[in-house]
């Protein structure tokens, strides 16, 4: 997953690839603070992990569009194979891509909310 930082000079979004899932699990394998340089304008800015957002993968999207694309032809051609002129033909052919299609999107939303959507440091109280 990519998360990503504005640089405070120029306001160019600043791309960081990493494997957390949330901002626990970023700021466990790359510390609370990441400095990160602007490919735009030069400079080191130093971010901190709630600072940090992510957007949804391009390359996610195009997998799944592919899969959906290309499965539909290799399933329909597979169940054509196997039971020749019935009704599965039609479901399997268009029913199974779309699944995988749709749990390729889901499970990159998910991702991508889970991160956004919890803070690293929560509410702080003045309690005493």
């Amino acid at each position: 997953m990519k998360v990503y930082g504005k640089c405070k000079s120029c306001s160019y979004e600043i791309a960081y690839r990493t494997n957390a899932h949330t901002r626990v699990e970023f700021a466990m394998q790359d510390g609370e603070t990441k400095k990160l340089n602007c490919k735009n304008c030069g400079t080191n800015t130093e971010f901190h992990v709630d600072k940090l957002y992510a957007i949804p993968s391009k390359r996610a999207q195009i997998i799944a569009g592919l899969t959906f694309l290309f499965g539909i032809p290799v399933i329909l051609i597979l169940v054509n194979v196997i039971y020749y002129n019935s009704e599965y033909y039609i479901i399997g052919g268009f029913f199974v891509p779309l699944v995988v299609f749709i749990i390729l999107n889901r499970q990159d939303q998910t991702r991508v909310s889970d991160f956004n959507r919890r803070k690293f440091k929560g509410r702080v109280h003045n309690i005493g």
